[in-house]
């Protein structure tokens, strides 16, 4: 194999994250697709790729379900992942990785924020109006919600923002004894 034909292996999406995450020891299919960010398609593609151009080895062992793939480096792939070494691309890998899992922990956050914000929407529009019922109300209380002053608006929107920023469980936690079911 000429050393542009490697090259262009490398470059291709996820080849380079195999070969680090192979390097660090043997591997099956299915932990290679769950630290590698790319698709599992495109996993099992780039090892095909790297067993052909002799990159990777894979050896067959019995489990209790059949037959399992596990990866190595052969001596060319153990050459690049000591240069990914050096060149602390392998860090970088890890540190992508990293910064990946805290995003997907963000957003699987956010998303359930904005579920719980709908499901509170939902019940305020679900709720029976409260039309033509006659309602006894403190004095001094109104149907009609005063419109709050620029300072309170502003303080509320501080809260909010670092409430935020407390983790998820934190919130849930505080939310439960103040709800109200009716």
């Amino acid at each position: 194999m000429g050393l542009d034909e490697l090259e262009t292996f490398l470059r291709k999406k996820g080849a380079a994250e195999l070969v680090t995450e192979i390097g660090t020891g043997t591997a099956t299919f299915n932990a290679l697709v769950d630290s590698v960010a790319v698709s599992g398609s495109t996993v099992s593609s780039r090892l095909s790729e790297g067993v052909e151009r002799e990159v990777f080895t894979v050896s067959h062992r019995p489990t209790e379900h059949g037959t399992e793939k596990r990866y190595a480096l052969t001596i060319l792939g153990r050459r690049i992942y000591d240069w990914a070494a050096q060149t602390e691309f392998e860090r970088k890998v890890r540190e992508l990785r990293r910064v990946q899992h805290e995003r997907e922990t963000a957003f699987e956050r956010m998303v359930g924020k904005l579920n719980r914000d709908m499901e509170i929407r939902k019940m305020v529009t679900d709720s029976e109006p409260v039309e033509g019922q006659e309602i006894d109300l403190p004095e001094g209380a109104s149907l009609i919600p005063k419109m709050a002053s620029e300072e309170k608006l502003r303080k509320a929107k501080r809260e909010r923002m670092e409430a935020n920023l407390k983790p998820l469980e934190e919130l849930e936690d505080a939310d439960e004894p103040g709800e109200n079911s009716g």
